[in-house]
């Protein structure tokens, strides 16, 4: 017999190919260098090949994922035949093989499917297998949904890419790529929340996320790298049809309301793959489309009838605002509100499809073409009273790409990208005004305004892969050409304090503050951003592997193309603020070199390659939120700013007032910036357990520097009652000087799809600390500018413990199972049944308490986020405890907070309270009817959010606080679910249905 040992174990890397290597030994040990190793892809024929080094290492990199033969053949040894070696997404396998002395060639049977440990980096992360892809119960079918399944991931509700974060960073930290090529929404990373098939489901074959301390390969943000690999065609034709079903006479009611809302929710298509010449040429082509209309329900407060008359008698001109507000459905609330109650209509409309084309040249060259193209409709309401937003986005996204083997030792990759992202956004307000318009104790009305945004990036993408003995040397450099192109029509705001008080009262027509910008032509924004890396896969022992990695990436600033653009900065700019038109945005950086490095080793003393003990080191640059650096283009138009402590008598309507000394404002932004960057560290040690577990125990921390801050210069000095810059207004500003850290416990535990059973678990202990920002894209204005360190506390996304688990069990009932493998009756109704489970959980994210000012209460004029002042002694807990049942709120006890008697600011910390826990369990039955050989339907019924527990939001945090201190204090007490649509987690319980046909 011969003897084969299979210490699988992985390096995450290649971002959407894979690679194998391992070292040949015979049994007694000793280093067989000549072996040859020959990998065939079973789908396609494709064959790779090498030979052992003197020191009896082989790699094979940059494989096409799927399965994989492997035959392994030196002379006077045995030839080793394995079947079913499965090459994942993101990773390298290390098979060490131990031949056997004779001369019979024998086939041995071994899976190489299963989990591997890894044994060369400290990634912290998961796969996303084929199975969970096609079988677990998604939520609207987004993909987007398993991301939150994977170790250090929290989702705020929602469950799509704008939801869901990674390890303490902020939403535009994570990167998106499909193949290797950029795939974000180019403006932000992630795509609109009602854009679900830019990536159509079922043109996924696998993907993986890798959360933290990824290596130098991978990682043009500091944030979540997730990458996706698509489906391909074979040698087989495959194919199949699909429909899921969804209707509201299934689902149970949502909690704050009397009956169920109408939902109907129909999702469509099919995919077709095969040869055109067999073991050269293949296709896949896909088509999904979707068809939702939802009764959201909407809740919000308006004046009182009797109110809206007196302020109308007062104050004719605010009959338009006033006539905004819905007359019917409401209900008395409080002194001059009433609560209103409906429902608004949801509609969503979209239809994406991907071709891939793949031709083998020869063993050496191989090529992909692949092309997607989405559109996707959204038409909603925009807040609780049926204002609504008009949304349409196109994404395209495609890809060339070459494999060339020079020779077994030296492989190159070329890849030619393009993706593109259209965002066309319309405002329809109840007022027809371009103001929105906010009363404190009121819903806030929308304004009427267009925008319109282009994104294009063009990559260029060459990597190459050299063996070295011992050393596996990477390099590669990617060129990204960045186009984007926006434009609004005018808008503005409006903001009154109180309803009646003596100062920014709705009643007498005295505004707090307001903005007005007038409309912006489009513009185009270019730039060029460079990523490269070298790296080397240092196996100094068969147990001891160090991964070296350094990456150099340039992040350019944008210009205008035409010149138009007009940065402004105080700082660098003088009194004048303007720079000009056509001034640099600001100064790029050219150092932001990072390294990374980590190290694996497996004691012999603990198993013997069952065992890894891993820590790793780097430090990720991040260019952020490419929206939050068009700042310039928004001061080629007049931008106002107005407040009652610097302009009196300050009334609706403001266009008057606009042309006043010190009304002109502007977008600054801080010209001397820095990239921001997260240094990364962590120490794991992960086990192979009985019955294929992998078990995997991590410490990580990191620490966030130069992050954004969204704020506010240029305020009234309270010592002599002046701005610094009289000639303007309060005026808007971003930087980069906040600094955040996170530190986590991380427990998972996984089984890969084996014999029927896929198991998949992860626990979090995090803590994520921050000033207002965790990263790109997230940032809070604070309650005080000129005091960020006032604002350190939890982060905004702070969940302190996250669980999730997600199961696929084929039951053991029908051919080639257990139970009922025999023709029958019996096997014909019990047979072929599978289970699917996803269960999530988390404990609730912080809860920032605020109250409404005027501007002419506070000595700055500044009254964005303002915190009250703490009762001493009082609890914030409602003495009767803490609870939320249908439209009645009961979480913070108003009697805790006073409102700020002088012209200070509130001594109420950030994030003081914390949300509602969220938990939830969805489930999945199917049954597979087999109609011959190679057709078969498969009938499915998911249920999400199983058990119907209610899932609310953070409940509205706003105080009302009265005039006096002897007045009771209330708060507004706003109830909404997790989720505003019928998708996603939050969401009551509902059920769906599906059929598909397979060949």
């Amino acid at each position: 017999m011969i003897s084969l040992l299979c210490a699988q174990v992985c390096c995450v890397a290649q971002v959407d190919r894979t690679g194998l290597s391992g070292t040949v030994r015979d049994t007694a040990g000793r280093l067989v260098p000549g072996a040859r190793i020959v990998a065939v892809q079973s789908a396609t024929g494709l064959h790779r090949k090498t030979v052992s080094s003197p020191s009896g290492s082989y790699d094979i990199p940059e494989l096409p994922i799927g399965l994989y033969r492997l035959t392994c053949t030196a002379p006077g040894f045995k030839e080793l035949l394995i079947d079913d070696l499965e090459q994942t997404v993101g990773q390298t396998r290390t098979l060490d093989i131990t031949l056997q002395v004779g001369r019979i060639t024998q086939q041995v049977n071994v899976s190489g499917r299963g989990l591997q440990l890894d044994e060369t980096t400290d990634t912290l992360g998961a796969r996303t297998e084929p199975q969970q892809v096609r079988e677990l119960p998604l939520n609207g079918r987004n993909w987007s949904t398993l991301t939150a399944l994977v170790p250090g991931a929290v989702d705020s509700g929602g469950s799509n890419q704008r939801s869901i974060r990674f390890a303490g960073r902020g939403l535009d930290d994570n990167n998106f790529t499909y193949d290797g090529i950029d795939a974000t929404n180019i403006v932000n990373q992630a795509q609109q929340s009602f854009v679900r098939l830019a990536i159509p489901t079922e043109a996924i074959e696998e993907f993986r996320i890798d959360t933290m301390l990824f290596t130098a390969e991978s990682g043009s943000t500091p944030g979540g790298q997730i990458d996706v690999a698509s489906k391909f065609g074979s040698n087989t034709l495959h194919g199949g049809l699909f429909e899921f079903l969804r209707n509201d006479i299934f689902d149970a009611r949502n909690p704050i309301l009397p009956t169920r809302l109408p939902f109907r929710l129909n999702q469509f298509g099919g995919d077709l793959g095969g040869r055109l010449v067999k073991d050269r040429s293949f296709y896949f082509f896909t088509y999904e489309g979707l068809r939702q209309s939802y009764g959201q329900p909407l809740s919000g407060f308006v004046p009182s009838r009797a109110f809206a008359a007196q302020v109308v008698a007062a104050n004719p001109a605010l009959a338009p605002i006033v006539a905004a507000y819905p007359a019917t459905g409401l209900t008395p609330f409080a002194t001059d509100i009433d609560q209103f109650s409906g429902s608004g209509r949801q509609l969503d409309h979209e239809d994406s499809a991907m071709l891939r084309l793949d031709q083998h040249f020869s063993p050496a060259d191989t090529a992909y073409l692949r092309f997607n193209f989405d559109t996707a409709n959204s038409d909603i309401p925009s807040d609780g009273i049926d204002d609504r937003t008009l949304t349409t986005s196109r994404p395209v996204n495609g890809e060339l790409e070459e494999l060339h083997i020079f020779s077994p030792q030296l492989v190159n990759e070329l890849k030619f990208g393009f993706n593109r992202s259209t965002v066309f956004t319309t405002n329809q307000g109840l007022t027809n005004l371009p103001y929105s318009v906010a009363v404190s104790g009121l819903t806030t009305l929308a304004n009427n305004e267009t925008n319109a945004g282009v994104g294009n990036s063009f990559s260029y993408i060459d990597n190459l892969t050299a063996v070295r003995g011992a050393h596996t040397l990477k390099f590669g450099v990617e060129v990204r050409r960045i186009q984007l192109d926006q434009g609004n029509s005018d808008n503005g705001t409006v903001v009154y304090s109180s309803l009646n008080l003596p100062t920014g009262s709705f009643l007498v027509n005295s505004v707090s503050s307001a903005t007005y910008n007038d409309s912006l032509p489009l513009n185009g924004l270019r730039k060029t951003d460079v990523y490269s890396y070298a790296q080397d896969e240092w196996k100094l022992r068969p147990n001891l592997a160090l991964n070296l990695g350094l990456r150099y990436v340039f992040f350019n600033i944008f210009h205008e193309v035409h010149g138009k653009a007009i940065p402004f900065d105080f700082a660098t700019c003088g009194a004048a603020g303007y720079c000009g038109p056509g001034a640099s945005f600001s100064n790029p950086n050219t150092l932001d070199i990072d390294p990374r490095i980590s190290i694996a080793w497996s004691p012999a003393a603990l198993g013997g390659g069952k065992t890894v003990i891993r820590s790793g080191f780097g430090i990720y640059h991040g260019d952020g939120q490419l929206d939050d650096q068009n700042v310039p283009i928004k001061n080629e138009v007049g931008v106002y700013s107005l407040s009652a402590k610097s302009t009196s008598g300050l009334s609706y309507p403001i266009t008057p007032f606009l042309n006043g000394p010190g009304t002109r404002s502007a977008n600054a932004d801080y010209r001397d910036r820095k990239d921001m960057y997260v240094t990364q560290w962590g120490l794991s040690v992960q086990r192979a357990l009985p019955h294929d577990l992998l078990g995997t125990l991590s410490y990580v921390g990191s620490k966030g520097t130069f992050l954004l801050i969204t704020s506010y210069v240029n305020l009234i000095d309270p010592a002599i009652g002046l701005r610094p810059y009289p000639t303007f207004g309060q005026v808007r500003w971003r930087g980069n000087s906040n600094g955040s850290s996170y530190q986590g416990f991380i427990a998972s535990l996984q089984r890969s799809f084996i014999h029927g059973l896929l198991f998949s678990a992860n626990y979090a202990y995090t803590h994520q600390i921050d000033q207002d920002s965790p990263g790109g894209g997230d940032s809070d204005n604070p309650q005080n500018p000129t005091c960020m360190a006032c604002e350190r506390a939890s982060g905004d996304f702070d969940a302190r413990h996250v669980v999730n688990a997600d199961v696929v069990y084929d039951l053991p009932f029908g051919p080639e199972k257990a139970f009922l493998s025999q023709p029958g009756i019996a096997r014909a109704i019990l047979g072929r049944w599978s289970v699917t489970d996803i269960i999530a959980a988390r404990s609730g994210t912080p809860l920032n308490v605020a109250y409404s000012r005027s501007s002419s209460s506070v000595a700055t004029g500044y009254t964005t986020n303002q915190r009250p002042n703490l009762i001493p002694g009082v609890s914030i807990v409602p003495p009767g405890g803490k609870s939320i049942r249908g439209t009645i709120m009961n979480w913070i006890n108003p009697a805790a907070f006073t409102a700020v008697p002088g012209p200070g600011y509130g001594d109420t910390p950030r994030n003081i309270a914390r949300g509602p826990n969220l938990w939830q369990a969805d489930l999945g039955l199917d049954k597979l009817i087999q109609l011959n050989e190679r057709a078969q339907f498969q009938l499915r019924c998911e249920a999400f959010n199983l058990f119907n527990r209610a899932q609310y939001s953070l409940p509205l945090e706003e105080i009302w606080l009265p005039p006096t201190e002897t007045s009771p204090s209330t708060i507004e007490p706003q109830v909404s679910t997790a989720s505003t649509t019928p998708i996603g987690t939050g969401t009551p319980r509902e059920i769906q249905f599906a059929l598909r046909l397979e060949f």
